[in-house]
C-alpha cells in the first residue's frame, strides 16, 4: 500500500486547494492556492495569509493547513481539527484531513493501523463527494483510492466507473491523467504516455509535476536521453521543483554521461525542502553515491551511502540479506 500512500497524498496535498479557485473568496482576494502549491511558489500565499491572520474564512483555513502539512506536518493535523470545528462541511478541508491521514500512514509501519487509517481515508473522500460530487479532486481522489487500496482496508474497484464518468466532463485533464496512472501501473507504457502527454497539454495549472513523470516515463521506456533533456528543461523553467532536481540525478546515475551534471542536481535537492510524496532523502544519495562512484570519489561516495543507510536502513535489507 505503500506506492498508493505516497501517490495519493501527493496529489491530495494540491487537489485540497484546488476548490480554492472555485469557491467563495474572502474580502480581500487571495491568490491561487491550487497553482501556487502546483507550481511549488508560496510567497503569495504567505504573504496574503500574514496580512489576514485573523481570517477565519474557509479559504484561510485550507492555507493555514496546507502550509502546515509542508511546515511543520506534526501540527498539521491539530490545524485542520481547528478548522474543521469551524467549517465541518468544507469539502477542501475534509481532503486535507484525508491527506494527513495518508502522510500517517505512509509513516506507520503497523498493518491495523494502516488499514485503519485506509478506512478512515475512504469514509472522508465519501463525504467529499457527498457535499460536492462533481468536486474534481475528490473525484479524483476517490477513484485513486478504490481502485489502489485493497477490500479488506475498505478498497472497492467497482464503484470507480462512474466517477471517471463524471471526471471527465468536470476536469478532462485530470481523466486523463487517472488513465495514465492506470496504464503505468499495468507495464502499459505506450498508453501512459500517450495519456499523460493529453493530460499535459489540458492542464490548466501547468503543473510541473506532471512534467517531471513524462520524463521519468521515457527513462522507463529505455529513452533516458530524452528523459534527461526533458528533465533539463523543466529545471530550467522551474527551478524551485524539487522532483524534477531528484529525476535529473536518477536518470543522470543511469546514463554514461558525464557525472557532474547528475551530482549537482542531487546535491540541490538533498538542500532543498521535501513536500509529502517527495521521494525520499535517503533515495537521492543513494543515487549520489553512484554518481560519484563513477566520478572517481570513492570517499563521497561512501560517506553518501553510510548517511542513507541511517536514514533509511529498508532501503539496504534486500541487498544485505
Amino acid at each position: 500500500m505503500c506506492v498508493t500512500v505516497r501517490m495519493l497524498a501527493c496529489a491530495l496535498l494540491i487537489g485540497a486547494a484546488g476548490i480554492c479557485a472555485a469557491g467563495a473568496q474572502p474580502a480581500t482576494e487571495s491568490p491561487d492556492l491550487a497553482r501556487a502549491l502546483a507550481l511549488r511558489e508560496l510567497v503569495p500565499v504567505r504573504t496574503w495569509l500574514a496580512a489576514n491572520p485573523d481570517a477565519d474564512s474557509a479559504e484561510a483555513w485550507r492555507v493555514r493547513v496546507a502550509l502546515a502539512r509542508i511546515d511543520a506536518p506534526d501540527q498539521a493535523g491539530r490545524w485542520v481539527a481547528d478548522a474543521l470545528d469551524r467549517h465541518p462541511d468544507d469539502a477542501g478541508l475534509l481532503l486535507q484531513q484525508a491527506a494527513i491521514e495518508l502522510d500517517a500512514m505512509d509513516a506507520d509501519d503497523g498493518r491495523f493501523e494502516r488499514m485503519r487509517q485506509a478506512r478512515a481515508v475512504g469514509r472522508l473522500l465519501e463525504r467529499v463527494l457527498e457535499l460536492d460530487p462533481d468536486h474534481p479532486e475528490g473525484l479524483t481522489a476517490a477513484i485513486g483510492f478504490h481502485r489502489e487500496v485493497p477490500r479488506i482496508a475498505g478498497g472497492r474497484a467497482e464503484r470507480t466507473g462512474p466517477w471517471v464518468e463524471r471526471l471527465e466532463v468536470v476536469a478532462p485533464a485530470q481523466a486523463e491523467f487517472v488513465r495514465y496512472e492506470s496504464a503505468e501501473q499495468e507495464g502499459q507504457l505506450d498508453d501512459a504516455g500517450r495519456a499523460l502527454d493529453r493530460a499535459i497539454a489540458l492542464d490548466p495549472l501547468q503543473r510541473p509535476e506532471w512534467r517531471s513523470r513524462r520524463a521519468a516515463l521515457e527513462g522507463q521506456r529505455g529513452n533516458v536521453e530524452p528523459a534527461i533533456d526533458a528533465l533539463e528543461t523543466l529545471v530550467e523553467a522551474r527551478p524551485g521543483y524539487a522532483p524534477a532536481w531528484f529525476e535529473l540525478g536518477r536518470w543522470s546515475a543511469s546514463s554514461e554521461h558525464d557525472p557532474a551534471r547528475g551530482i549537482e542536481a542531487l546535491e540541490r535537492y538533498v538542500l532543498m525542502d521535501r513536500w509529502p510524496g517527495d521521494p525520499s532523502l535517503a533515495r537521492a544519495l543513494v543515487h549520489l553515491a553512484t554518481l560519484k562512484t563513477r566520478a572517481g570519489d570513492a570517499e563521497g561516495a561512501r560517506r553518501a551511502l553510510a548517511q542513507a543507510r541511517i536514514l533509511e536502513p529498508g532501503l539496504f535489507e534486500a541487498s544485505d540479506s
